[in-house]
């Protein structure tokens, strides 16, 4: 085990490829991402460049939904932790962005966990 899935408080999921979506507000805005990786506390969506010009580590996403239909579909908050590949020159592809939910429920939380850990089982 890596020093880093050590330091985990909850298992996370490789989405890449597969039927997962997110849809969040930010700055009065409304926009549609992928999801690359999700867990109970967290997430990592890929942003087209186009969409990325407010995205800076310490923006809040507001009415961020997790789409897909085993997961609930409550408004989450969160706050941009890190953001990948956003260099000077670059117009086109996405980034990546990493994203820590602010205000979710133990209930919430755990429906994630509980879903994450049982992708990971049928892989």
């Amino acid at each position: 085990m890596s020093e880093e899935s050590d330091r985990r408080r909850f298992a996370r999921l490789s989405t890449t490829g597969k039927a997962y979506g997110v849809r969040f507000r930010l700055a009065h805005k409304d926009f549609t991402a992928r999801l690359a990786n999700l867990s109970a506390c967290g997430c990592g969506l890929e942003i087209q460049m186009t969409d990325a010009a407010d995205l800076e580590a310490g923006a809040l996403l507001q009415a961020l939904h997790l789409e897909h239909p085993d997961l609930p579909l409550v408004p989450l908050d969160g706050v941009v932790v890190r953001v990948l590949g956003k260099v000077p020159g670059k117009t086109s592809g996405y980034i990546l962005v990493g994203v820590d939910f602010t205000s979710i429920t133990p209930l919430v939380q755990d429906l994630i966990n509980t879903h994450v850990l049982a992708q990971q089982a049928g892989e």
